[in-house]
């Protein structure tokens, strides 16, 4: 049986989430990349341009992986299609503080969320790590199901790539720094039916 080889790509670096001083609680917050992750969104696109060929460019359409995803279609000669499902957790309420104010003000929420035991934890009026996972296995499975016998890219966030790679593993949805990659990095899946084979994990580009 054919599979999907799925090229996973994360968004190039935005300053947001640095884990400095400046970082925020980064879900459906949308901040746009910087520098940095512009120029590694261009690294992305040339390395990807010299790897066998693609068929289609799927991404979030939060700014950071639409920019990214945009950088890759162009030195593809394709054009990105937006999938609402490769979005990040949704943190709720609290979407866009600074971590600094989120420890403050919900210390015990957030010693809870460190713990990483339990996969229905939620920020306040947000979305479960059960939810989250289900929502990007479902999403990708579909994608892949649609080319078979295909290579795509699926520009998203280090949320749902860890997801994917969580449940590829038999790891706790709680588990959602298990498998954190970097800014600009590709993650590489053949996948077929329900179940894929992991090939290459957290490559950069640079």
């Amino acid at each position: 049986m054919p599979h999907c080889t799925v090229v996973l790509v994360r968004h190039g670096h935005v300053h947001d989430n640095d884990c400095g001083p400046g970082s925020r609680l980064l879900g459906w917050t949308d901040p746009p990349l910087s520098e940095l992750g512009r120029t590694q969104a261009e690294q992305l696109a040339r390395y990807l341009a010299s790897q066998p060929s693609v068929s289609a460019v799927y991404a979030s359409p939060l700014r950071r992986a639409w920019a990214t995803a945009s950088s890759i279609g162009a030195a593809l000669g394709l054009r990105p299609r937006r999938r609402a499902a490769l979005r990040e957790i949704a943190c709720g309420s609290l979407d866009g503080l600074p971590l600094a104010e989120v420890q403050a003000r919900h210390p015990a929420l957030w010693r809870r969320n460190l713990a990483q035991v339990d996969e229905n934890f939620t920020w306040p009026g947000g979305e479960s790590y059960r939810g989250f996972r289900r929502r990007v296995v479902r999403a990708v499975t579909m994608l892949a199901a649609a080319h078979l016998g295909e290579r795509i890219v699926v520009v998203t966030h280090a949320g749902a790539i860890s997801q994917l790679l969580g449940a590829l593993h038999a790891e706790s949805p709680a588990r959602w720094e298990a498998f954190r990659v970097g800014n600009g990095s590709v993650t590489e899946l053949h996948w077929q039916g329900y179940q894929a084979a992991l090939v290459r994990y957290n490559l950069r580009a640079a």
